[in-house]
């Protein structure tokens, strides 16, 4: 895959989602999930491309692409890494010119990484809120971080937040500079992924929306 990727809504999976990884997936795409990323930090990478590979085979014709969290996977449209995984010219390097490659931003020091920055696709703001999904985060950045890290990167790259991010704190976070929102409970622990997915899609683009018009104002 080519380009920049649409990552106004980003599903990451998780195991608590269950055995039915493409029932969760699929409904949640319906709903309005631009992009997903397989994550699962117990599983070897040979499970890992399994999923990849269930997932890019259930949303074809999507245009929706299946990244994978820290291995670069040959049935993966790219990879997402974080500060304990390889550096983003390795992965870059290895996933090949045209894949997507993401990189989770805990600190404004990152960013003084020029040749980090130039292999990535786009930032993940990590985390925006606490959440209870990783309990292995850097202390949260909050709209102020996520402020700081838009107004570093200057539209250089699309910047998304994971982290304690729903329906009710998408909104501010986008308006904060956020180009699209991460999440993994707010989705794919929803009984109804597809509604679910639907009404926090209609959260961001409003946000987005909103934020369009207070630069041109």
């Amino acid at each position: 895959m080519s380009g920049v990727p649409d990552l106004r809504l980003y599903l990451v999976t998780d195991p608590s989602f269950g055995a039915d990884l493409r029932g969760v997936v699929v409904p949640a795409v319906e709903g309005g999930v631009t992009c997903v990323q397989v994550r699962d930090k117990q599983a070897p990478p040979a499970e890992v491309e399994a999923q990849v590979r269930l997932l890019r085979e259930a949303l074809v014709g999507s245009g929706v692409p299946v990244l994978a969290n820290d291995h670069v996977l040959p049935a993966a449209d790219g990879v997402h890494g974080g500060l304990a995984d390889a550096h983003p010219t390795v992965l870059r390097a290895a996933a090949g010119p045209d894949a997507v490659v993401g990189w989770s931003v805990e600190t404004l020091a990152q960013l003084d990484d020029a040749s980090a920055l130039a292999a990535c696709t786009y930032l993940a703001v990590s985390p925006v809120h606490d959440t209870p999904t990783k309990h292995d985060t850097a202390p949260a950045l909050g709209l102020a971080g996520v402020a700081s890290v838009a107004e570093r990167v200057g539209g250089r790259l699309p910047v998304v937040g994971i982290g304690g991010l729903d329906e009710t704190t998408a909104g501010p976070a986008v308006r904060a500079g956020l180009d699209g929102v991460a999440v993994v409970r707010a989705v794919g622990s929803d009984p109804d992924p597809r509604a679910a997915a639907a009404r926090l899609r209609r959260v961001v683009d409003a946000a987005l929306a909103a934020r369009r018009e207070d630069v041109s104002a």
